[in-house]
């Protein structure tokens, strides 16, 4: 990495916080109101691929007619992790979700539901809209927002959650900072996700010249382009790209595994290309392992695997175990903070450790504030992030290491695993409540902050710039990025309606968020020592199969293909991932690793076409006002 300071251009800030509200405003309308190509759950974000490849596009015309004015590639990236960081905030995958948690119970509160009755009087004022007056027009539309009492109603949420936001983010930034070398420097992790965006801006021309490129761009786009003609025009024929039935099974036990699918997304093949073998063979083998347990389970006359405890489990150690294979490091750099003189040599990191550790420090004593604000006793909000930072301390490791196209963690949430070890009548309706207004940041765990953080890094790594500017782009992105979603998300449903022509998950979201609160509240329970045991064999299997990895050079699983497919991780996408390894694994034994090599412009250009097709028919859905073909989910 150049130690050499670059200079902080701020037309190139600027110009990506233009870029970054346009692309809240793409987020938020093609997901939650049109429900088209869900560009924000992907590991690699659509949109902000799709944005550096129109930037380079230009760029390259630029540097023909006027040099001065084009952007060097520590400007492209920097404007593609600014939309990156963006997009971790915007769209389905966390302000889809944030939104109706502070609006949606006190609009649909009922003499049915008792709602107020039974929470309404635990949630503060500045946390939540608790006039219905003032949410009408929100869910009904045909409304505006620019109302002195609307106005005045919404700042102190606004406020309140866009300050969260900017501390948790930060946290996370400055743990990637302590990780950093450890992960990519001692470690060596591969970071895959990362490859596309090097290749786009590493050697602009020479990738785009490239015939194998252009071939792998043309068969994923000629596919879903003619997909998105008979969604359009049902008479056009329609390939099967999202999954063609290849079984069906009807006898017992057999039927436990019930129909397999096989889809063929192309951005999935050319994702896992650049996936380690034994890690993409694991993904696929621990697929089918799962459903063989069912199997097994119904077999011996029982019915549930508790696959979400078995993922809860998996998560946590994955995270420690992290952590504990770079511990003598870790151990170093705790002991620099209390040294007179740093032990390790942090000149040449983002940041200082001792930055990084301040900022973190003051950053979690703020999130703990504010969860106890919100009623929940100290322990409970401890032991939330407790749980919470294992599991995306392993969210972050599974990117680098095997860079999959999606991470999903649906419902195994640290206060679902609250409720499981110590009971909701334990919890009392304070913290439950509390928890329910946390349950935005950890539902599913997709677009999580903290992977990209730590891949902006990778990129500046790769390219050897310096980090000045890319630091201080992250930074602007959040912050603007979370002011400018709220208001982007207000004005648009104010005119549009939650309720009325949002096609997407706003009012869903909302019932499953307080409907879960509501069932807590009604149905006290007591701690669940069955489903905290699979939590606990979850997480020695996971311990297992590492020190076998580790020890056994023969041994061929990976721990990281358990996490990912123990719960409802990535079952979809399990036959394209085995399609990639087969491929990989015929390329690597017929013309090693020099035709290996030759290949990876071809697999990129799947990912390129395939995205390039899903933004356009996302954005012509915004043009036309209408939802349209969604290349994938």
């Amino acid at each position: 990495m150049s130690t050499k300071a670059t200079t902080v251009k701020l037309h190139v800030l600027l110009f990506g916080l233009l870029l970054v509200a346009f692309n809240s405003f793409w987020t938020m309308m093609g997901t939650e109101v049109w429900h088209s190509t869900q560009l924000t759950i992907a590991s690699l974000f659509f949109n902000a691929v799709f944005t550096l490849f129109v930037l380079v596009l230009l760029n390259l015309f630029l540097q023909r007619i006027s040099p001065r004015i084009s952007f060097s590639q520590a400007d492209l990236q920097t404007i593609y992790v600014m939309i990156v960081m963006l997009t971790t905030i915007s769209g389905h995958t966390m302000m889809g979700y944030l939104m109706p948690v502070l609006a949606h119970a006190f609009m649909f509160a009922s003499v049915e539901n008792e709602w107020v009755r039974l929470f309404g009087d635990y949630i503060p004022p500045w946390l939540a809209i608790k006039d219905r007056q003032i949410l009408l027009g929100l869910y009904q539309g045909d409304a505006t927002l620019y109302r002195q009492d609307l106005l005045q109603t919404w700042t102190a949420p606004v406020l309140a959650w866009s300050s969260f936001v900017i501390a948790l983010w930060l946290v996370l930034l400055a743990t990637t900072v302590l990780l950093r070398k450890q992960w990519t420097e001692n470690e060596k992790l591969d970071y895959p996700i990362v490859q596309l965006p090097l290749a786009l801006t590493q050697d602009s021309v020479g990738f785009l010249k490239n015939r194998w490129m252009w071939f792998g761009f043309a068969v994923a786009g000629m596919a879903e382009l003619i997909n998105g003609l008979n969604y359009l025009y049902p008479e056009v024929p329609s390939l099967p790209i999202k999954g063609a039935t290849l079984a069906r099974f009807t006898t017992r036990p057999w039927n436990a595994i019930g129909t397999i699918h096989a889809a063929f997304y192309p951005f999935t093949i050319g994702l896992m290309f650049f996936t380690p073998l034994d890690l993409s063979f694991s993904c696929w083998f621990f697929w089918w392992f799962a459903r063989l347990q069912q199997v097994a389970i119904v077999a011996l006359g029982g019915r549930n695997i508790y696959h979400l405890e078995q993922q809860t489990g998996a998560w946590i150690a994955f995270g420690f175990i992290a952590l504990w294979m770079g511990r003598r490091y870790y151990l170093r750099i705790l002991q620099g903070l209390f040294a007179r003189q740093p032990i390790l040599d942090d000149a040449r990191e983002p940041m200082s450790y001792r930055l990084a550790t301040g900022i973190f420090s003051v950053g979690m004593v703020f999130l703990i504030l504010f969860c106890q604000q919100m009623g929940m006793s100290l322990w409970v909000a401890g032991l939330f992030f407790l749980f919470y930072f294992p599991m995306v301390i392993g969210i972050t490791r599974i990117r680098a290491e095997i860079g999959p196209p999606l991470h999903q963690l649906i419902f195994v949430d640290p206060g679902r695993t609250l409720t499981i070890l110590f009971g909701t009548r334990r919890l009392g309706v304070t913290n439950l409540t509390g928890l329910t207004f946390l349950y935005p940041f950890v539902r599913c765990f997709r677009a999580h902050p903290m992977p990209s953080e730590l891949e902006a890094f990778r990129l500046a790594e790769r390219a050897n710039i310096a980090y000045r500017q890319l630091l201080v782009g992250m930074i602007l992105a959040i912050v603007f990025g979370i002011l400018i979603t709220f208001w982007i998300y207000l004005h648009m449903l104010y005119e549009m309606g939650a309720a009325s022509k949002a096609r997407g998950w706003l009012i869903y979201m909302g019932w499953e968020t307080f409907n879960r609160l509501q069932s807590w509240i009604i149905h006290p329970t007591e701690p669940k020592p069955v489903e905290a045991s699979m939590i606990g064999a979850s997480f020695l299997f996971t311990i297992f199969l590492m020190v076998m990895k580790v020890r056994f050079l023969w041994w061929p699983l990976h721990p990281g293909g358990y996490v990912l497919i123990s719960g409802t991780g990535m079952g979809g996408l399990w036959f394209p991932i085995f399609l990639s390894w087969a491929i990989k694994s015929i390329i690597l034994k017929v013309g090693g690793i020099r035709q290996y090599r030759r290949a990876v412009p071809f697999f990129l250009g799947l990912i390129l076409g395939d995205y390039t097709l899903g933004c356009f028919w996302s954005l012509l859905g915004l043009v036309w006002q209408k939802p349209t073909y969604i290349v994938w989910h």
